[in-house]
């Protein structure tokens, strides 16, 4: 069995997506665990107050592990003291995407 689902997100455009596909799992099956690695360009969509950033919001306190690449933030001029709340910064997205798959992860890309 997988440690859980972890999902890849470096398009901004690409949340409503990956919100669906993290409620429709956590409908499946309540007790999977979920994780998202967002990286490249993806972040800047959340730095804005809005739905997103609140959806965001509301599914970290549901218990998704947000995950923010600290080289996309500084790439993107975003400060990392203004993540949406529940969320984490790593220091290299893919290094997090490789080492989370090495423990078990499922990768999925919405």
């Amino acid at each position: 069995m997988s440690a859980g689902l972890l999902f890849h997100i470096d398009e901004p455009g690409r949340w409503p997506q990956l919100f669906a596909n993290l409620r429709n799992a956590r409908a499946a099956d309540p007790d999977v665990s979920l994780q998202v690695v967002a990286n490249v360009s993806a972040p800047v969509a959340l730095w804005a107050m809005g739905r997103w950033r609140d959806e965001c919001e509301v599914l970290a306190r549901g218990g998704v592990d947000f995950a923010f690449c600290q080289n996309s933030l500084d790439a993107l001029g975003l400060d990392s003291q203004t993540l949406p709340a529940g969320t984490r910064v790593v220091a290299a997205g893919v290094l997090a995407l490789a080492q989370a798959q090495q423990r078990g992860w499922s990768y999925l890309k919405p």
